[in-house]
């Protein structure tokens, strides 16, 4: 069964709200800009000095299966690589609802792993609406040995 758009992007938007809500305990946030959010970037976040680029990925069935979908081809026909390559935000956070865990980790952490991951892990096609998407079925603690930092909400 292909990936409804509709369904993931009404999914995708109620977990920003939940981390915009979280993270703007710690942080001032301000939504990247449409050319920023093709580059990766969903959010700036800002202290007295530093600001930060940060990416939100919302993942339900990561409870299910114990495993952290890492996007490598976002659309096969067309070659276009997932965000695990192309992301230029500084931090992932990693929103896995059912189990109430944010998992939060570095870009540079997560790639300097992708080669050893990808030796280790399946890759799954998604299918979509005419394409497929790609990526690492990563085990979670993975996600948790590499973040920088995991919150239980």
């Amino acid at each position: 069964m292909a990936y409804q758009f509709d369904a993931q992007h009404a999914d995708g938007l109620a977990g920003e709200a939940f981390l915009d809500a979280l993270f703007s305990r710690w942080y001032r946030i301000r939504p990247a800009s449409a050319a920023q959010q093709r580059r990766g970037i969903d959010r700036w976040f800002r202290t007295a000095t530093r600001r930060l680029a940060v990416e939100y990925k919302t993942d339900h069935t990561a409870a299910r299966t114990g495993n952290a979908f890492v996007e490598t081809v976002s659309v096969d026909i067309t070659h276009t690589l997932g965000w695990a390559y192309t992301s230029q935000a500084d931090y992932l956070a990693y929103y896995i609802p059912p189990d109430g865990l944010v998992y939060v980790l570095r870009f540079a952490v997560l790639r300097r792993e992708l080669a050893r991951w990808a030796a280790l892990y399946p890759v799954r096609r998604i299918p979509n609406e005419g394409y497929h998407t790609h990526g690492l079925l990563v085990a979670l603690w993975e996600f948790e040995a590499h973040s920088e930092a995991i919150l239980s909400v």
